[in-house]
């Protein structure tokens, strides 16, 4: 192994890259030679390949790759933050893959890394670069640089100037069993001084003809000083099956070299599609051989060329090979014409597709989803899931756009800033600004609330087949709505997102399945949890949080909150609505509460199942949802007093709305109350601190709803029952529950003092269970 020779103008970081690289055990030799001038050190470095036995003797393999390669590394001033180029021979066998593409007939560069050599440098250093050189050329010599477990390495088209972007996943569906040739509408635009860059786009469409008129039909006009936009026309080819009925493939890996018309249909001949293209240019010779065009008219051709294996990230084995042929008029497009051709290369257009494999996401469209509330938190979910490629569907919201939305809210204000001169709807505002992702919302400009109370269904608001409503308001009113009488069977399951108090703590809600539990259960066991815990207690239920939901001027600008706190939840609760699209709703209800650390940063998520509500309705005019765990209290305590009754009281909330009661939690009877055989007689010793430990502890979320006792045989409420429902009723402003638990079920009744006198009241209808 020779030395380096000891040069000492090479600056010392390249001295220190040639001692590592000459340590290498593939190393046989490296020489250097400095400018001083330039400030480039060209070191040589030849690496012994690991050709097998069976080729060593001839000193280079079947791939071209020889037993010896010389390649070059140039460093520059900028080393070592820059990597140095690396060049191989200049007679390299250029058809391997991972080949950077050159026209200029210099020495081919190896494809190291699918990212940035500099990056590599910084974290692996040189040694780390080499490694991958090394491991290239041996692949090389194998003819193993293209793994079909791995997929199709398309051909390099790095540093290409000229853009041609179009939905691959329709490009790729083109391609039938006889071959062919289509033609599409198509857009460019050109920009530039002497030489120009074009980007052409294709949409999905139909195929048109070549048409006797198609000059005339180009058009364009300028766009700034040196740019234009105009309209022309893309051809695709793509090839059949062979004479045995199979299809053609191209299998071998050609380096992008196309320079000419000539070289096209070379191309073309080689990707089994030149008897389809070639017709197709004619025709368009035959259409500009007599026009008279003003300026350059871009023409993009695709050769849609079907691999051994599917293309690398694609799903599909059809490789998109683009180009652009420039016409001037009275032009030549036969073989033999030496017509200049433009290599292009293919960029996706956006699209779902495009955004899901972005996002991590392979997975195909899923079901819809709606939303409810385009808000702060419902715009910028709406956003996120559009990005990933599963934006709403459909979305709702009676709002317009005020400035101080802009505040938080997912969407920018136009430049003009006409939002502050005329109020636009926030359901139309977020929809056009989907637009530009290819998904198309259906916009409703509708006060959910009261359409759900005027037609007792919101079927006509929400997208067909949405796998959930996610209602984003952090409204009382909307969750009410949602289960109305008929509302709630004629709609998908609700998912609730929201912040609570004054922006600390975040929370999710899922329904269970025919919305048992339903969003309404969901948010007391909300108020439950959090009236259990102290610190979370204080977060939410704080005297500045509940000045905010009254609302100083009922705006949001009330509430002191920056885009980013309210973005730290927004984009977790997309993800989570995101999962649960994707893997399907769970069993149960369930209930997440996420909580911001002191620090800004951290966050911890609880996740709770709740299990489906109890239902005690049978012909009453009222509705009792009972927790599991309430009712698994009552028989608890049922059960630890045999041969007598007993008794305590019922927390939770009344919705007068839906006259529905949602008890979620009991508190032990004072111990003054009185069990015997006959009667259960509740207590007031202490009674009072408790219910107001209660109600200001949670913020009045959270109240007494009146008293369940059992009874020991199977009866209705007994006149003593009524008795005593009448006497408290008339101390509360909402009405009185009364629940009996029986050897049979639930019994309930309710009792409510109307008159300003505060009069006996009339027990409502008995419910049975």
């Amino acid at each position: 192994m020779a030395a380096i020779p000891a040069v000492d103008d090479i600056p010392i970081p390249v001295r220190r890259a040639m001692r590592l690289i000459e340590a290498h055990p593939s190393v046989e030799r490296v020489t250097a030679d400095h400018d001083a001038g330039t400030g480039v050190t060209l070191a040589v470095v030849d690496i012994r390949t690991e050709l097998p036995n069976a080729w060593r003797a001839a000193g280079v393999g079947p791939s071209g790759v020889r037993e010896i390669e010389p390649v070059s590394f140039l460093f520059t001033g900028g080393y070592p933050l820059g990597a140095p180029k690396i060049l191989l021979r200049t007679d390299f066998n250029r058809s391997h893959p991972h080949i950077q593409p050159c026209r200029s007939g210099g020495p081919p560069e190896p494809c190291l890394v699918a990212g940035s050599p500099r990056e590599i440098l910084r974290v692996r250093g040189i040694g780390g670069l080499f490694e991958q050189l090394v491991d290239w050329l041996d692949k090389a010599a194998m003819a193993q640089l293209i793994d079909p477990q791995q997929g199709w390495e398309p051909v390099r088209r790095d540093g290409i100037d000229d853009v041609i972007v179009a939905d691959a996943a329709w490009l790729t569906r083109l391609p039938t069993r006889e071959g062919g040739c289509s033609v599409f509408p198509a857009w460019y635009y050109s920009h530039g001084v002497g030489p120009v860059t074009y980007r052409i786009g294709l949409s999905e469409a139909a195929p048109v003809p070549l048409g006797p008129n198609i000059v005339g039909d180009w058009r364009f006009v300028p766009v700034g000083d040196t740019g234009y936009r105009g309209n022309t026309h893309a051809l695709v080819a793509w090839s059949g099956k062979l004479p045995t009925g199979q299809p053609f493939v191209a299998g071998r890996y050609l380096p992008e070299t196309v320079s000419s018309i000539d070289e096209l249909l070379a191309r073309a001949a080689e990707l089994g599609c030149r008897e389809f293209l070639e017709p197709k240019l004619s025709i368009l010779q035959s259409r500009v051989s007599a026009a008279k065009l003003r300026r350059e008219q871009p023409v993009a051709v695709l050769l849609l060329a079907r691999r051994p294996c599917d293309v690398i990230g694609t799903g599909s084995p059809i490789e998109i090979c683009p180009y652009v042929v420039e016409l001037r008029g009275k032009d030549a497009l036969a073989n033999g014409s030496g017509k200049p051709v433009r290599t292009a290369t293919h960029r996706e257009e956006v699209s779902p597709e495009l955004l899901r494999r972005a996002a991590g996401d392979d997975g195909e469209a899923l079901r819809p989803w709606t939303l409810v509330g385009c808000g702060s938190i419902g715009s910028k979910m709406a956003v996120h899931m559009a990005r990933s490629g599963r934006a709403p569907a459909a979305v709702v919201d009676n709002g317009v756009m005020q400035p101080h939305n802009f505040a938080r809210h997912g969407l920018l204000p136009s430049e003009s800033m006409v939002e502050s001169f005329w109020a636009i709807p926030k359901a139309f505002y977020l929809v056009e600004a989907l637009a530009p992702f290819k998904q198309r919302a259906v916009p409703h400009d509708v006060d959910i609330v009261a359409h759900a109370f005027d037609n007792k269904s919101i079927a006509g608001l929400v997208a067909s087949g949405s796998f959930a409503v996610v209602n984003t308001t952090g409204s009382a009113s909307v969750r009410e709505a949602l289960v109305l009488p008929g509302v709630a069977v004629s709609r998908p399951r609700a998912i609730e997102a929201c912040m609570l108090g004054i922006g600390s703590v975040g929370l999710i809600s899922v329904e269970g399945p025919q919305a048992n539990p339903s969003t309404t259960d969901l948010i007391c066991e909300a108020y439950r949890s959090i009236h259990a815990d102290p610190d979370l207690r204080g977060e939410v239920f704080n005297t500045e949080a509940e000045a905010i939901a009254i609302g100083q001027g009922c705006s949001a600008i009330t509430m002191p909150l920056s885009d980013g706190r309210l973005s730290t939840f927004a984009a977790p609760m997309a993800e989570h609505v995101l999962k649960l699209q994707r893997d399907g709703l769970p069993g149960a209800g369930a209930l997440l509460i996420g909580r911001l650390g002191a620090d800004g940063l951290s966050q911890k998520w609880t996740r709770t199942e709740v299990a489906p509500r109890i239902v005690v309705c049978d012909g009453s005019a009222s509705v009792v949802r009972l927790s599991p765990e309430v009712d698994e209290t009552i028989r608890r305590e049922v059960a630890a007093r045999p041969g007598s009754e007993t008794g305590g009281i019922l927390i939770g909330r009344f919705s007068d709305v839906a006259n529905v009661f949602h008890v979620i939690g009991t508190m032990p009877a004072p111990p003054d109350s009185k069990f015997s055989r006959e009667e259960f007689v509740l207590g007031t010793e202490g009674l009072k601190p408790m219910l107001r430990y209660l109600i200001e502890g949670s913020g009045g979320t959270l109240y007494a709803l009146g008293t369940w006792h059992n009874h020991l045989f199977p009866s209705g409420p007994s006149g003593r029952d009524v008795k005593t429902a009448a006497k408290l009723s008339i101390s509360q402003y909402f009405p009185l529950l009364m629940l009996i638990h029986t050897p049979t079920g639930y019994v309930h009744f309710t009792a409510e003092a109307l008159s300003a006198a505060g009069g006996p009241a009339s027990p409502d209808k008995e419910g049975r269970k």
